[in-house]
């Protein structure tokens, strides 16, 4: 009888399993902080609803309303959280910057009617910046490019004036909070588990913002009234650096 093959077939042993993936994980929370540069552009305009100068003249001074470009230095810091789905990053962000923008302007030129001569006097300053925004990006390993928008705080300050020659004068202004829009774009990189350095670009609109002033003629009573309006729109660039804490939040489906 022929002996028994099995004896002489090979042992079977336990194959080692895979290799988990080691891929860095942009799940959970982080906080960090943030520096740049930001510039503005509010687009001024005046009107006058009623006064007793000759329409030509009420016409000229409206037209001279400037358009005012601001610059300063951005920096604040931000808090976020992300969620990572393979390749695929879904998070939101929430930041607070200091953003020193100061524009002032005059402009003055001859009245149509008459020899006199008018002035108008317009400045657009702002102080913070808060944005809440969702973030979509893409993963390569360490690298994260992202697309960021959403909603968009700061304080709008409008001061504007007018004064002629032959005797009308008024002034107006506005201090508020106006909610706009931002959107944006960035890259971040992970140097360390922990630590990663991004730069960012946003974009603000914060819309038309309007005051009025009543138009004077002398010490008199008010003969009328001007109507102001501003449309501020913001730039911001900036670089920053974040520190995460890590955690579980990262899926593959």
């Amino acid at each position: 009888m022929a002996p028994a093959l099995a004896a002489d077939l090979p042992a079977h042993g336990w194959s080692k399993a895979p290799a988990a993936d080691t891929a860095y994980n942009w799940g959970g929370w982080y906080v960090g902080g943030n520096a740049g540069g930001a510039w503005g552009r509010a687009d001024t305009s005046s009107a006058f609803v009623n006064g007793t100068a000759p329409i030509a003249n009420q016409q000229a001074a409206a037209a001279a309303a400037p358009r005012l470009d601001a610059g300063g230095f951005s920096g604040g810091g931000q808090l976020g959280y992300n969620h990572q789905i393979d390749r695929w990053l879904f998070g939101v962000e929430v930041d607070a910057n200091y953003v020193g923008l100061s524009a002032r302007n005059s402009v003055s030129g001859p009245l149509p009617v008459g020899s006199s001569r008018f002035t108008t006097t317009n400045s657009v300053t702002t102080d913070w910046l808060v944005t809440l925004r969702p973030r979509v990006g893409y993963v390569v390993d360490r690298t994260l490019f992202y697309a960021t928008g959403g909603l968009a705080l700061t304080d709008v300050k409008l001061n504007s004036s007018y004064v002629d020659g032959t005797g009308q004068n008024e002034a107006a202004s506005l201090s508020k909070t106006r909610a706009g829009w931002t959107a944006g774009a960035g890259i971040e990189h992970a140097f360390t588990r922990e630590w990663s350095a991004k730069v960012e670009y946003l974009y603000s609109d914060f819309g038309k913002q309007s005051t009025t002033g009543p138009l004077f003629t002398g010490p008199g009573p008010a003969t009328g009234v001007i109507a102001h309006d501003t449309d501020f729109k913001t730039n911001t660039l900036r670089g920053g650096l974040n520190y995460h804490f890590g955690g579980p939040s990262v899926g593959r489906y």
